[in-house]
């Protein structure tokens, strides 16, 4: 039975969902890597670049403009809140939670720019390495 049934289950390989999951798992991993000696992972630098206008940001409108789920945005916010990368920022109503970039959070940001443009330039070329297509 396994034999008549192998393309069956061999052809659930190529599912563009799989196959987008890899290649996300691996190219998180290489601007990981890349970003080490900044002390920030590439999901942190998402988050800093989100708030890098300046200006407080809700909670909310951060998940939404991110497409992070608010329980993992808010551990992920902790976490450069407790490396003082980001700030809390008291709402008038106090019915939103805001934070934004501290000044540290900004030299992080700074520094991390030159690495994540060079990590842009070589991202093809893993993609490539790795056979990272929908096809």
């Amino acid at each position: 039975m396994v034999e008549e049934n192998s393309y069956r289950y061999r052809q659930l390989l190529s599912c563009k969902c799989l196959r987008i999951r890899q290649a996300s798992r691996v190219i998180t991993q290489f601007y990981d890597k890349k970003l080490k000696s900044t002390g920030i992972k590439i999901t942190q630098l998402s988050i800093l670049s989100a708030l890098a206008s300046g200006k407080p940001k809700a909670m909310t409108q951060l998940s939404e403009e991110l497409f992070i789920d608010r329980t993992t945005l808010t551990r992920s916010l902790e976490v450069l809140y407790k490396k003082s990368l980001i700030e809390k920022v008291k709402s008038p109503d106090g019915r939103q939670r805001k934070v934004k970039l501290s000044v540290k959070g900004f030299e992080i940001l700074d520094e991390a720019i030159p690495i994540w443009l060079e990590a842009e330039d070589e991202v093809y070329d893993l993609t490539k390495k790795y056979d990272l297509t929908l096809s």
